[in-house]
C-alpha cells in the first residue's frame, strides 16, 4: 500500500503573489525543473470559487472578519496543503480516479479548514507526480487570523491520521506516511526540501525497481535451465536404459554367419551411439548446473545489492534531512539576532539606506535616459537644420541659374533687334 504525502506549509502576505504564479504558470519557473509546460494545459483547479487574484482574494476574506486589531505585517497571510503518494500510487489510475482522490482529499481539507477560508485548490499534471495545492486563509473557529491556532502538534497528527482514513473508505488504498521519531525538532519540511527529499526517494525506488527486474529475469533464466536440466536428465536416463537392454544376438551358424554378424553390428553401433549421446548430454547437464548455481550466486548478489541500495538511499535522505536541520537552526538563531532591538533598528536603518540609495539610482537612470532623448532630439533638430540649409542653398544656386538663363535671353533678343 503507497503512503500518503500531506505536506504544510505558511505564506506571509509578500509570497501569496509568486504562490500564485506557481499555481497558475503565469510565469515560467527557472529554479523548478520538473515542470513540463506543454503538458500545463492538463493541469485544473478544484475550488470552484478560486478567484484570479489570490492577494485579493486573501484580503477579502480577512476583510469579512472584521478584526479589531490591525493584521501584524510579519502575519501569515495563507497556508497551503500539498497532497500527493508515490509514483506507484498514480502509475495505473485513470485520470478521471485522479481526480477523484484529489476531490475525495479536497472535500476533507474544506471540512477540516472551513469553507469560506478556501482560496484555491490547484491540481497539477504537468510535473513528475500528480499533487494537489490546496490553499486557505488560517481562520480559527472564533474568527481569528491565526495559523498557530489551528495547526497544533495534534490537529496535524490528527490531520495526518485520519485523511488517510477518509481515503480508504472511499476506495484508495493508501496510508498515512511515516511519522517522525519522537523528539524530533523538525515539524514539517518546506516545499524546497519536500522537492529534494522526493526526488532521492522516487530515484531509490527506481533503482530498487531495477534490481528486482534483474532478479526477476535471472529467476526466469534460472527456472529455463532448471528445465533443460531436467530435460537432458531424462534424456540421459533413457538413454542408460538402451546401453541397459538385453540384444540378444542368435548362433551364429555356417547357414547364417553373415545375418548374425550383420545383426551384431547394428546392435553395437545402435549402442555407441546411445553411449555417445549419454556422454554430451552429461556434459550439457553439467554446464547447465553450473549456470543455475552461477545465476543462483548472482541471484543472491543482486538481493544483496538491493538492500544495499535501499541503505544508501535512506542514508542519503537522512543526510538531507541533517543538512536542511542545520540550515533551519542557522537560520533561526540568525532571525533571533535580528529580532534584538539594536540589531533590529540597526537593520531598519540599512534598509531604508537601501531603499534611499535604490530610490537614487532609479532616478539617475531616469536622469541618464532624459539627457540621452534631449541628446537625441538635439541631434536630430541639428541635423534637420543643415537638411534644411543645404536645401535653401541649392534652391539659391538653381534660382541664380534661372535669372542667368533670362538675362542670356534678354541680351541676345536685344542684340538682333539692332
Amino acid at each position: 500500500m503507497s503512503f500518503l504525502v500531506l505536506h504544510m506549509d505558511k505564506f506571509k502576505q509578500e509570497s501569496v503573489r509568486g504562490i500564485q504564479n506557481h499555481n497558475t504558470r503565469e510565469r515560467r519557473s527557472h529554479s523548478n525543473p520538473d515542470i513540463a509546460y506543454e503538458r500545463s494545459s492538463e493541469n485544473y483547479e478544484l475550488h470552484e470559487g478560486a478567484s484570479s487574484n489570490y492577494a485579493e482574494a486573501v484580503q477579502n476574506r480577512i476583510d469579512d472578519l472584521l478584526l479589531t486589531k490591525a493584521v501584524r505585517r510579519d502575519a501569515v497571510y495563507m497556508c497551503g496543503l500539498i497532497v500527493s503518494s508515490d509514483t506507484e500510487f498514480f502509475k495505473d489510475m485513470s485520470p478521471k480516479e485522479t481526480r477523484r482522490f484529489f476531490e475525495i482529499s479536497k472535500e476533507y481539507l474544506t471540512m477540516f479548514v472551513g469553507e469560506k477560508n478556501v482560496i484555491s485548490a490547484m491540481v497539477h499534471m504537468d510535473e513528475k507526480t500528480p499533487h494537489m495545492h490546496f490553499l486557505h486563509v488560517p481562520v480559527t473557529r472564533d474568527g481569528r487570523l491565526n495559523a498557530n491556532g489551528i495547526y497544533t502538534r495534534e490537529s496535524l497528527k490528527n490531520l495526518q491520521n485520519d485523511l488517510p482514513k477518509y481515503l480508504q473508505a472511499h476506495g484508495f488504498a493508501v496510508q498515512r506516511g511515516i511519522e517522525q521519531e519522537p523528539g524530533s525538532k523538525k515539524k514539517h519540511l518546506n516545499t524546497s526540501e519536500f522537492k529534494q527529499q522526493k526526488n532521492a526517494l522516487d530515484s531509490l525506488e527506481q533503482e530498487t525497481l531495477a534490481v528486482h527486474n534483474k532478479l526477476k529475469k535471472r529467476k526466469q533464466q534460472e527456472s529455463e535451465l532448471e528445465k533443460r536440466v531436467q530435460s537432458y536428465e531424462q534424456q540421459a536416463h533413457e538413454a542408460e536404459k538402451i546401453l541397459a537392454t538385453e540384444h540378444a544376438v542368435p548362433d551364429a551358424s555356417m547357414f547364417n554367419f553373415k545375418p548374425v554378424l550383420e545383426k551384431a553390428r547394428h546392435i553395437i553401433e545402435q549402442q555407441k551411439r546411445t553411449l555417445a549421446g549419454k556422454v554430451i548430454l552429461e556434459r550439457q547437464n553439467e554446464r547447465l548446473k553450473d549456470e543455475v548455481r552461477e545465476l543462483t550466486e548472482r541471484n543472491a548478489q543482486l538481493e544483496a545489492e538491493n538492500a544495499s541500495e535501499k541503505k544508501r538511499g535512506y542514508e542519503a535522505v537522512g543526510k538531507i534531512q541533517a543538512q536542511h536541520e542545520k540550515v533551519r537552526v542557522e537560520l533561526e538563531e540568525a532571525q533571533k539576532f535580528m529580532r534584538q532591538p539594536e540589531i533590529h533598528l540597526l537593520h531598519v536603518d540599512y534598509l531604508q539606506q537601501e531603499r534611499q540609495r535604490a530610490a537614487r539610482k532609479a532616478e539617475e537612470q531616469k536622469a541618464r535616459e532624459r539627457e540621452r532623448k534631449q541628446q537625441e532630439e538635439r541631434e536630430r533638430q541639428a541635423k534637420e537644420r543643415e537638411q534644411q540649409k543645404a536645401q535653401e542653398l541649392e534652391r539659391q544656386r538653381e534660382e541664380e541659374k534661372r535669372l542667368a538663363r533670362e538675362s542670356e535671353r534678354s541680351r541676345r533678343g536685344m542684340g538682333m533687334g539692332r
